[in-house]
């Protein structure tokens, strides 16, 4: 009898110790799942909020709400859309149809669109102050310089990663909210996602996400003091 009861308790024991085991296995594979999902969720957030796509809505929206007073005519529309919405995401393409390119890695993906962006702002920027561009247009490439020479500044010299992503969004939402009115300011909660989806991938840290989205509005905010006090 005592060991009938000893192999039943036995049998319980490993019974209970197997469903153990199972929970464990299935919470392991819930919280791997749940990583999963968040991870993928980041990186959809970052590719449909990419600076490229917001300049072009930034441009798209004044020209539209504005007309003439935001561009001199459709070609600078045109000029704008292709430098600063068109021209920083060929790196990108490049690196991905050339294998050789994509062996180089993030970095180099990086500096390269970093470099392609700037030269896109400096022809946006010629364009619009020596081909009859108005004062929207020169604040708006101003802005686009100015930010993104600053992060070739802290990018180069400094070594410091400030986020171009989260520049590329504060910027735009200042320039509409200062243009168009308050009804585009709560655009800026976006930078909310954008900044957790930046630090859950590893690419910038909350500090460089903050930095990133100063650079584009204090500079945004001295081009449109600057452009029309100095007259050009």
């Amino acid at each position: 009898s005592r060991n009938m009861e000893n192999l039943r308790a036995n049998h319980f024991e490993s019974r209970d110790s197997g469903l153990n085991k199972n929970e464990f296995n299935l919470s392991a594979k819930s919280g791997r799942s749940v990583a999963k999902g968040k991870l993928r969720a980041a990186k959809i957030i970052r590719v449909v909020t990419v600076p490229p796509v917001f300049a072009a809505l930034l441009t798209t929206i004044l020209y539209i709400a504005m007309g003439d007073a935001a561009f001199a005519n459709r070609f600078h529309y045109a000029e704008a859309v292709f430098s600063l919405s068109l021209l920083p995401v060929v790196p990108y393409a490049l690196c991905a149809v050339i294998p050789a390119l994509k062996k180089r890695g993030r970095k180099f993906e990086r500096t390269v669109a970093l470099i392609f962006s700037v030269t896109g702002y400096l022809m946006g920027a010629a364009f619009a102050f020596f081909g009859g561009g108005v004062q929207v247009e020169k604040v708006m490439f101003a802005t686009y310089l100015c930010s993104g020479l600053l992060l070739a500044i802290l990018s180069f010299i400094f070594k410091y990663r400030a986020s171009g992503h989260a520049c590329g969004i504060a910027g735009p939402v200042a320039m509409l909210t200062a243009y168009l009115g308050a009804a585009f300011l709560p655009a800026a909660l976006l930078l909310v996602p954008i900044g957790i989806s930046s630090v859950r991938l590893g690419r910038h840290t909350v500090l460089q996400v903050i930095i990133g989205s100063a650079v584009s509005v204090i500079s945004f905010g001295a081009m449109y003091l600057l452009v029309p006090a100095l007259g050009l």
